[in-house]
């Protein structure tokens, strides 16, 4: 069959599979198999320019179709659609100009050493980690447990090894003896992984005394409606006109909060903005919390949206807020990253310092919703020996999957267990290898609250100690790399 015939059949194929790879309706084995494709057409086509372009294009569509159902704007379809689709075109392009000029191993990892860069990169910028094909992997914590050494670069590194690796047997005509070796050393290192998560897992599980803990959502019912985004010039006409709407939130958490504590939990988290407060009654709210929390010597951590008064924008402020026994604020954090496009106009954002508290159940820590989509913020509570982290959050759809995805990710890196109260989404408590000690639905639950242990104790993991180092590793090798094609290319002139 036509060469040219068949590289846009590898194509089809490739962007066929990526609405799969990530958001929702994900399926793990497609996750490795796109790269696959993809790279086959851009290594085969004549035109390298359309061929890239036209990669462009399907990392773009698929990312549109994988995230369908969210309200984008412009800005959004931009940042969250062609930047990225831009930026995982960015390894093919490496492994176009830079592999073909190498051979041997130094060929294979050209195109995993570019593409840990490019999702690196992304997970610094406020687009996120997101998308990423590592998190396509949720579902298999043996394969996972790698994140506890090298971060989630170690995952994303492996499956796009296995596109190289796979490409080059391809070119050989499958006659894989010319390759086996490297052949052989993915599959090695491919069981080694598999198998250090398997024994982690098996014979490393939390072993701690475990302590219970209650996440409480709020009602569906009990979200008012206002224009958020004049409000922070409201007049106090306005402002007391809307107090008992926002007054009712507060009223039903504390409730919900006394029920659960009354069941016997000592340490409860609310979901992110489940309490709206105005800036003039946010102490009472505080006294209020302060005098349950005594009450049932218990650790309370609150979820506040707060409407400060400004004549300009940001004006709210998102905040999670730790009340000890004694009824004393421990901490008052302010979210870090905001999501862009909405939240990122109206809400102030806090300066990028994850708290910490000592507890008899262990270090505490906190950080809220789309914080958790960036490995470098939440490494601050790996690095200080967090054992829980409280992550209250607000879902969107269709985003509730790949957002536990993502905080199921930082509890294996950094060896903390999480406490997620989620809004329109999945309430999760997870321990540090992954798994999910309880869950409960926003849409079917009737009251809101859900009672589960948790272990009080974290671990050491190689990575909350040394980071990204995996990511450096990989850049530099591409970097050398890149160094010995162009030189190369020049001796031969």
């Amino acid at each position: 069959m036509n060469r040219g015939f068949l590289s846009w059949i590898w194509l089809l194929c490739g962007a066929v599979l990526l609405p799969f790879t990530a958001w929702q309706t994900v399926i793990p084995a497609a996750a490795w198999l796109a790269p696959i494709f993809l790279l086959r057409f851009t290594r085969i086509s004549r035109r390298p320019g359309t061929a890239l372009h036209l990669v462009f294009l399907a990392y773009s569509a698929g990312t549109l179709i994988a995230s369908r159902g969210l309200p984008f704007d412009l800005l959004g379809l931009f940042g969250n659609v062609l930047f990225k689709g831009l930026v995982w075109t960015l390894p093919y392009a490496t492994d176009r100009f830079v592999a073909e000029r190498l051979k041997g191993w130094k060929r294979a990892i050209v195109f995993p050493s570019a593409f840990v860069a490019a999702d690196w990169a992304l997970s610094l910028l406020n687009v996120s980690s997101s998308g990423s094909p590592a998190y396509s992997q949720a579902g298999n914590l043996a394969l996972l447990q790698i994140l506890a050494i090298t971060g989630m670069w170690g995952v994303t590194f492996l499956i796009m090894w296995f596109a190289s690796i796979a490409n080059g047997i391809w070119q050989e005509g499958f006659q894989w003896r010319t390759l086996r070796g490297h052949l052989a050393v993915f599959v090695a290192t491919l069981m080694a992984v598999l198998l250090y998560g398997n024994i982690r897992l098996n014979f490393a599980s939390p072993s701690s005394r475990t302590v219970e803990v209650a996440t409480i959502t709020m009602g569906k019912d009990l979200i008012p409606s206002v224009d958020w985004m004049k409000f922070g010039q409201s007049t106090d006409l306005q402002r007391s006109s809307v107090r008992p709407k926002l007054q009712a939130t507060v009223t039903q958490m504390l409730a919900r909060s006394e029920t659960a504590l009354r069941g016997g939990a000592k340490v409860v988290s609310w979901q992110e903005s489940s309490a709206w407060v105005l800036e003039e009654d946010r102490q009472e709210v505080l006294d209020k919390s302060a005098d349950l929390a005594r009450r049932f010597e218990a650790y309370l951590q609150i979820s506040l949206e707060v409407f400060t008064r400004t004549p300009k924008l940001p004006y709210l402020r998102d905040q999670s807020i730790l009340i000890g026994p004694s009824g004393s604020v421990l901490w008052t954090y302010d979210k870090t990253h905001l999501v862009p496009y909405d939240e990122a106009f109206i809400t102030i954002a806090g300066p990028g310092k994850l708290p910490e508290a000592d507890s008899p159940n262990g270090r505490l820590s906190t950080a809220i919703c789309y914080d958790t989509y960036f490995p470098a913020l939440l490494r601050q509570a790996g690095k200080v020996g967090t054992d829980i982290l409280f992550a209250p959050t607000n879902d969107v759809s269709p985003y509730s999957s790949s957002a536990l995805a993502m905080a199921t990710s930082r509890a294996i890196e950094n060896g903390f267990s999480v406490i997620r109260p989620t809004g329109h989404g999945l309430s999760a408590v997870i321990d540090y290898q992954g798994r999910l000690l309880g869950s409960e639905e926003y849409s079917t639950t009737t009251d809101g609250i859900m009672l589960t242990d948790i272990p009080t104790r974290g671990t050491v993991t190689l990575y909350g100690r040394i980071g990204d180092v995996f990511a450096y590793l990989c850049i530099a090798v591409l970097a050398l790399l890149s160094a010995l094609a162009v030189l190369g290319r020049r001796e031969s002139i």
